[in-house]
Order: structure tokens, then C-alpha cells, then sequence
């Protein structure tokens, strides 16, 4: 897994360091995707709701993901962890998956050590983001 630069609006990051704080309380352990979670908001670059670009994926963004190798598409919403149901494609921000895509960009290729092992996944399309709607309140 390479460092990697990421845009965070000011509300998520708020949010996501709320969840966090919430997770350590109440986690019988920390886990690691926890501390993944907490590396990747203090590397984030953190701007307003309205100057995240309609391209980036942020909490409640509908994204459509390729896997370079096989091909696959995927189509997932990024929730928070009380919102995930990965039957209807609801994604948890505490999933793998979840911590590797938030804030990447339409065209960016993520490289992510997945626990079955390492995945080139591209970010192919937006469907929604909220912050394009101006809907600051999902």
C-alpha cells in the first residue's frame, strides 16, 4: 500500500472522527482498520463541503469500481458502519474496501492490500455524491 493523497470535505472528516472516537470507546479491541481509518484522516486534505470536486468520492457517494486485473465491475454506496448492507451494495467506511476508496478521484487506480491479498481497483464512475447536490445532511 502506497501513501496516497486524499480530499476530505469538512463534514466528513468531522463525522469520521466522531466514529472514531465512538469505535475505540466501545471496540472490545482496536482493530486495524480503525487505525487505517485514523492514518488516512490525518493525511487528508480537508476543504469545504462546496469546493469538493463532483469527481471525488466522500461519504454517501454512489461509485462505480473496475478490478484492473479481472475486470469486474462493482457498484457500491459508501455508509457509515449503522447504514451497510453489502447485499444491496452499501459499503461500510469500516470495510477494507470502504477505507480504500474515500476520497479518490473518477480515473484514479488504488492499489490496496485487501485481505486476499493485494487489488488494483479503478474508480470508473460517479453516480452521486451528495456535495454535488449541495444535499450536506446525508
Amino acid at each position: 500500500m502506497t501513501a496516497r493523497n486524499i480530499v476530505l470535505s469538512s463534514l466528513d472528516h468531522a463525522r469520521l472522527q466522531d466514529l472514531l472516537i465512538t469505535a475505540n470507546q466501545f471496540a472490545p479491541a482496536k482493530t486495524p482498520i480503525l487505525d487505517i481509518l485514523e492514518r488516512e484522516l490525518a493525511r487528508s486534505k480537508i476543504v469545504s463541503p462546496e469546493e469538493i470536486p463532483p469527481y471525488v468520492v466522500t461519504m454517501n457517494t454512489s461509485v462505480g469500481l473496475i478490478d484492473t486485473t479481472t475486470g469486474e465491475e462493482m457498484k457500491y454506496t459508501l455508509v457509515y458502519p449503522a447504514d451497510a448492507n453489502p447485499q444491496k451494495g452499501r459499503l461500510s467506511i469500516l470495510s477494507d474496501l470502504g477505507v480504500a476508496i474515500i476520497g479518490f478521484s473518477v480515473g484514479d487506480t488504488i492499489e490496496w492490500d485487501f485481505p486476499d491479498g493485494v487489488r488494483r481497483l479503478r474508480i470508473d464512475m460517479i453516480y452521486f455524491q451528495p456535495e454535488a447536490t449541495k444535499d450536506y445532511d446525508l
